[in-house]
């Protein structure tokens, strides 16, 4: 398992990537929030700083070297879906079944937690749809952050709500052209 730390933008905090056999299993906002969540996951890794991730052949090196340029590419408004493998170890069956239904939200688009509810047939669980968002170990790549409360406000996002507004402006700007 390794683990790195990458500085998308001056307008977003740092993240946390952790790639075990070659998938990528966690990315998250190094936020207060956060850390308690990651600390579990990085203690059992490696640390390699990011300069050092182009010098390694490890499989485990090259998804993290893969994500970080896809993500170069997103924030640039130059990439819309993500496709490096992922891998998700945690999770219950619903929380994974939600996970999978964020990744069928459209970039640029979003929709309320009540919509994403009946997407998983469960119609009157938006609070547990929510919560299974908050647990999301793939922000970002599992694009939680286009959730929004049904009066349109953003809600709750594991890393905060200016970095959910960040990431849909980005998608907003890029979509729009």
């Amino acid at each position: 398992m390794l683990t790195t730390n990458y500085q998308l933008s001056i307008k977003l905090p740092t993240i946390t990537l952790v790639a075990h056999k070659g998938c990528l299993i966690a990315l998250d906002w190094q936020t207060q929030k956060t850390q308690k969540i990651l600390q579990q996951l990085t203690a059992q890794a490696h640390y390699i700083q990011s300069k050092d991730l182009a010098d390694s052949v490890d499989d485990d090196a090259k998804v993290l070297r893969n994500t970080i340029s896809q993500l170069d590419e997103y924030i640039n408004g130059q990439r819309q879906v993500f496709d490096m493998p992922i891998a998700l170890y945690t999770g219950t069956p619903f929380q994974q079944k939600v996970w999978q239904a964020l990744r069928q939200i459209p970039y640029g688009q979003t929709i309320s937690y009540a919509q994403l509810a009946l997407q998983v047939d469960n119609p009157k669980g938006f609070r547990a749809v929510a919560q299974a968002n908050g647990r999301n170990p793939l922000s970002l790549i599992i694009p939680c952050h286009r959730v929004i409360a049904s009066d349109g406000k953003l809600g709750g996002y594991t890393g905060g709500i200016e970095i959910k507004q960040t990431l849909l402006d980005i998608e907003q700007a890029s979509y729009q052209r």
